[in-house]
């Protein structure tokens, strides 16, 4: 006899609701990793050592992290290039 974890007649080659969304949710992790790394080697105003704290941060905390560069670590550039257009 045989034990199954999941239930009887269920297809384990297809993933369930559950594993859908957490593959989705590690995508977006991933993205959102990426997309702060990106914009951070892109950053033109912080030393060798800042870059580097600030990827100390991405790193250590993988989901908080990136939205803290997003939101207050590239603040300085949004505030720069918001002036009238000519």
């Amino acid at each position: 006899m045989t034990a199954s974890l999941s239930g009887a007649g269920t297809n384990p080659l297809i993933p369930t609701s559950w594993e859908v969304l957490a593959l989705l949710a590690g995508a977006a992790v991933i993205v959102l990793f990426v997309v702060a790394l990106l914009s951070l080697s892109r950053d033109e105003h912080y030393t060798g050592t800042q870059r580097l704290l600030w990827m100390l941060v991405l790193l250590v905390v993988p989901v908080l992290g990136p939205i803290l560069w997003l939101t207050l670590g590239r603040r300085h550039t949004l505030e720069a290039g918001s002036g009238p257009v000519r």
